[in-house]
């Protein structure tokens, strides 16, 4: 059925829908709470930006001075976790992780993302590392890191890491 589909958008010209190496759909990997909904759309720090970033998320510790206290994200993230998790079974996860520029505290860009799925918080983590040292090397502008994080992050983690883990 999923094949029909990716053809039948192919001869309309309309992107096919997504689905993942492990055949999940978008919608099913949203409900498994491996990517996020549309309502946390993300959030950009305005204090960091390509002429600041050398200043900002490229300085060794940077993240530390701008990460919300425990205090605020415990509560968050257990009124987020959804029903059948405890809160331990996730984390609050920066959709426009911090490291690449994301609004530490603003809500818009912090969702309860499960820890175990194949597609879990840890890999997303590995994206942001990757993204972060292109982006501090020069190698990739920081609008290019934030779009790719915004969007669905496992399409970006397959373009800038390599095959998602099996």
């Amino acid at each position: 059925m999923l094949i029909a589909l990716a053809a039948a958008a192919a001869l309309a010209g309309a992107p096919a829908p997504y689905v993942a190496p492990d055949g999940r759909t978008e919608a099913q990997l949203i409900a498994a709470h491996v990517l996020p909904d549309a309502g946390h759309p993300g959030a950009i720090n305005p204090a960091v930006t390509g002429q600041t970033q050398a200043t900002t998320i490229c300085v060794h510790g940077w993240t530390a001075t701008v990460r919300p206290p425990t205090s605020f994200t415990n509560k968050l993230r257990a009124a987020q976790t959804p029903p059948g998790f405890k809160p331990g079974d996730g984390e609050l996860d920066h959709r426009l992780s911090i490291e690449d520029g994301g609004a530490p505290a603003d809500p818009a860009n912090l969702w309860w993302m499960v820890y175990r799925d194949r597609y879990g918080a840890r890999v997303k983590d590995v994206l942001e590392t990757a993204l972060h040292r292109r982006v501090c090397a020069g190698t990739m502008p920081l609008s290019e890191a934030r779009a790719a994080l915004l969007g669905n992050w496992l399409v970006a983690y397959e373009k800038y890491v390599g095959p998602l883990p099996k």
